[in-house]
């Protein structure tokens, strides 16, 4: 087995922090103040501010029509909720393969007989 070496490392030494003085790095907010009313989401990040509702949904449907597999949602800076966007459905199709389950006459062909089983 190997034995790992130790690197040599610089020793830092602390600094004690007096209270009510002031310190020199004081700490900066997580996350900027909210300037936009509404802004576009795509997985929970934020990508752009928008002044309406409607520009946002707009720009988050394009992402989505892009990218369909993303999470994207609208966040309302006011009432700090997400709206999911949907990417919208195609019109219907007249594809009959899609139109339900099979019917059960079309399995009759897959049936296989059993010895001395009666039917």
């Amino acid at each position: 087995m190997l034995k790992r070496k130790r690197s040599a490392g610089v020793r830092r030494e602390r600094t004690t922090i007096v209270p009510n003085q002031a310190t020199e790095a004081a700490r900066k907010p997580s996350k900027p103040p909210s300037t936009a009313p509404f802004y576009v989401a795509v997985d929970r990040q934020f990508k752009s501010g928008h002044d309406t509702y409607e520009a946002a949904e707009q720009a988050a449907l394009a992402i989505k029509k892009r990218y369909p597999r993303l999470q994207v949602t609208v966040y309302e800076a006011k009432t700090r909720r997400h709206t999911i966007v949907e990417q919208p459905k195609p019109a219907a199709a007249s594809n009959k393969k899609a139109a339900g389950p099979p019917a059960r006459d079309a399995l009759a062909g897959w049936r296989v007989p059993v010895m001395g089983a009666r039917h």
